[in-house]
């Protein structure tokens, strides 16, 4: 049976930080310099308590920004006025989205890419995120712009595994759902504690990533199909299945 993955976007396939940096600076870049160059002296203290911005559960802002809760606020603004700007968005590792692509199309799998992103003037984020995938290299990809628990996702879509960037999205998979779950975690520091005895497995790429999905598929693959429901319930029932007669 065809693998049914979860994909999230931002962190994992596109360079949401990367396109949001540029935006910050272009809004506030003499501010930026000034604080980069206050902690480069170590005149500004670290940042205790990070905001992390409320309408998307996207990979955060870049820490060293130091953007204010205000300026924030400001940047997700600007960036809903931009015309198409989900279709700007790099890729975050070089041909990563035509890897999956092929790799999809070799072993049958059914992939549904999962978002969060807000709406910004153009088209709609689902339909941006489709020509995105599109341009480079995923044909006709289905986009669910995700509006409630990744966890109820996985169960109302049926999902096998979900690869996501986003600590809090990946337990909440593993917390309320039967879906693997697999943790791009780029940093170098461990990833969280809460990962811990729940299944949940770490890679530091999405290629890694990918690695690990087909080493899952080549598993799977081996094991024998149990019999369905029906075909169950047929032979508890003495009948044969029509493929049989």
């Amino acid at each position: 049976m065809a693998l049914r993955v979860g994909f999230d976007l931002d962190g994992v396939l596109a360079d949401m930080d990367g396109a949001l940096a540029r935006e910050a600076k272009k809004l506030f870049g003499s501010r930026l310099k000034e604080r980069a160059e206050r902690q480069s002296k170590g005149a500004l203290a670290p940042e205790s308590n990070p905001v992390h911005d409320p309408t998307s559960d996207n990979a955060p802002l870049l820490q060293e920004l130091r953007l204010t809760a205000s300026e924030r606020r400001h940047l997700w603004h600007h960036v809903t006025e931009i015309d198409g700007f989900w279709e700007s968005l790099d890729e975050i590792e070089p041909g990563i989205v035509a890897r999956l692509a092929a790799v999809t199309a070799e072993k049958g799998w059914e992939i549904i890419f999962l978002t969060k992103r807000p709406a910004t003037a153009g088209a709609t984020a689902q339909v941006q995120s489709q020509r995105w995938l599109e341009a480079r290299g995923f044909r006709l990809p289905s986009v669910y712009v995700v509006t409630a628990s990744r966890g109820l996702i996985a169960v109302a879509l049926t999902l096998d595994i979900v690869v996501d960037d986003t600590p809090e999205n990946c337990v909440d998979v593993a917390a309320d759902s039967k879906a693997r779950t697999i943790a791009v975690f780029r940093n170098e520091t461990p990833p969280p504690v809460a990962f811990q005895g729940m299944g949940i497995q770490v890679v530091r790429s999405t290629d890694e990533g990918i690695t690990l999905l087909v080493d899952i598929d080549s598993s799977v693959s081996r094991v024998e199909k149990p019999p369905g429901t029906i075909q169950r319930l047929m032979e508890t029932l003495g009948l044969k299945q029509p493929s049989d007669t």
